[in-house]
């Protein structure tokens, strides 16, 4: 159903519902009990021999209660022993279902890069035309949804998704547009995202392939697949006038309320800035102040504010997208890296980062880079699959199974990392009020929603670690930061 979350990742293959893995906690709680209660027993039982209490002549109760003891042990002992074994056989379980889904996917996704290579090899016209083709689909499609999700007149807080509208068949829309949103259920099915997923992960081979890189060599890219491909598109797309990267200057920033550091998930993402609503600032900083005590800050980056392919004045772009799918940095993350030297964070400053969507995927970039003291990182519908993010911190990737944004981003190979999943629209109509439902802000506050009160262990770690990042401060402040790109001449 749509309100069931997949927990995986914490460093093993293991995959369940949190119904499951709160189950086997409770297992796991109430073998600790038994074997407590079973040594308490024991050492009851060991003050007085049974051989004592007939030698001594004490009343029939008296043996009665001793033999209670020996059979209260013998259950007790029993209980402890099925919850260890009911425990270990859903952990099995789990881990046996998640090795296979990832075995699975990795012999897919190999298939088809090296597949795609080895046309591109024989055929390098294929590469060609894939990728003008890529840059041609990739462009319109932008400008399409961009056409298709104008906001609407009055205030609409779930607007903050650029991937949205209010209002159906809007006068003047054009007919691909409204086919394009009409017919959402095409880009909201799993299927669908499955195949965006494994098309990111072997563009790089089909790269490769072209520039004749050997067979053997190609399956060793890894998570330069989706890099290597990102990048030939956007050298595709500057062809032709498209996706070139500028850098970015400061236009405003401003000071805002806030009482303390976030309490739960939902909360967290709420403090991702909404540009309609921050007058266009991008970059919330919230900065955590003890005396006697390194600063520390969150900070929370928007999502993508514009699927233009032109790099006009915004840098929250399709130009940022792609850059930080190809690995170095584009506007949204030179954004949020100036906004970070303004509120004084250096390489030692304790940071933690939540972002949505392309803010996501931006978090995941700065806290990989290894530019900073990253100390937690959350991250809500961005493609961060083939960003290898370090260990040593709390780290919750959160993607919807019918969104294909995440999927863009390739492979998920964070598996230290907790995943949180989510089939928004199982068992429910899909709204025809958006062009790419799944992705929208509001349905990834649902999730995050339920990931408040969500019971394993892995999730309510990851929650409790990231909230006290900011507990006891004396002062917290917070400011937002707006970023324009510098007109290329």
């Amino acid at each position: 159903m749509g309100d069931e979350l997949i927990i995986g990742g914490s460093g093993s293959f293991a995959v369940g519902t949190d119904e499951l893995f709160a189950c086997a906690e409770q297992l796991r709680e109430l073998a600790r009990e038994m074997s407590t209660l079973g040594s308490d027993l024991a050492v009851i039982d060991s003050l007085v021999a049974g051989w004592q209490l007939r030698s001594a002549a004490v009343p029939a109760s008296a043996s009665d209660a001793d033999a209670g003891i020996q059979r209260a042990r013998v259950v007790v002992a029993e209980v402890e022993l099925q919850s260890r074994v009911m425990d270990s056989a859903i952990q099995a379980a789990a881990s046996g279902y998640g090795f296979a889904e990832h075995f699975v996917g990795r012999m897919i996704h190999e298939f088809t890069g090296q597949f795609g290579a080895m046309l591109a090899r024989f055929s390098p016209v294929l590469l060609l035309a894939t990728l003008a083709g890529t840059a041609v689909v990739g462009i319109a499609g932008g400008l399409l949804i961009e056409k298709a999700n104008a906001p609407a007149t009055g205030p609409n807080r779930p607007n903050r998704s650029p991937l949205s509208t209010s209002r159906p068949g809007r006068p003047g829309e054009s007919a691909p547009s409204s086919w394009f949103r009409e017919h959402n259920e095409i880009i909201t099915n799993p299927l669908t995202v499955d195949l965006v997923r494994i098309a990111s992960q072997a563009s790089g081979d089909v790269v490769a392939g072209a520039l004749g890189v050997p067979p053997q060599l190609t399956s060793l890219l890894g998570g330069a697949g989706v890099v290597i491909g990102s990048t030939a598109v956007m050298r595709a797309g500057a062809t032709l006038g498209f996706l070139k990267e500028t850098p970015v200057t400061l236009a405003d920033s401003h000071p805002q309320a806030v009482s303390g550091g976030p309490n739960g998930f939902a909360e967290r993402l709420s403090r991702v800035p909404d540009t309609a609503a921050t007058d266009g600032a991008q970059v919330v900083i919230e900065k955590y102040s003890t005396p006697g005590e390194a600063d520390r800050f969150e900070v929370y980056i928007a999502g993508t504010v514009t699927f233009s392919p032109t790099a006009d004045s915004e840098p929250f772009d399709m130009t940022s997208n792609m850059a930080n799918a190809a690995g170095f940095g584009g506007g949204s993350y030179a954004s949020v890296a100036a906004a970070m030297e303004l509120a004084g964070i250096d390489e030692s400053s304790p940071v933690q980062f939540t972002g949505y969507s392309q803010g996501g995927g931006t978090a995941a970039r700065l806290a990989a880079s290894g530019d900073y003291n990253t100390q937690g990182l959350a991250t809500f519908g961005g493609p961060t699959g083939q960003v290898r993010i370090p260990e040593g911190f709390p780290a919750v990737i959160v993607e919807h199974t019918d969104d294909i944004v995440p999927a863009l981003g390739g492979e998920q190979v964070n598996n230290h990392a907790v995943l949180v999943e989510r089939a928004v629209f199982a068992g429910r109509e899909v709204p025809a009020d958006y062009a790419v439902p799944a992705h929208h802000y509001e349905y990834y506050e649902e999730t995050a929603r339920l990931m408040d009160v969500a019971r394993s262990d892995d999730v309510t770690s990851a929650r409790s670690r990231l909230d006290s990042f900011g507990s006891g401060a004396t002062s917290v402040t917070s400011t937002a930061y707006q970023f324009e790109r510098v007109p290329q001449k």
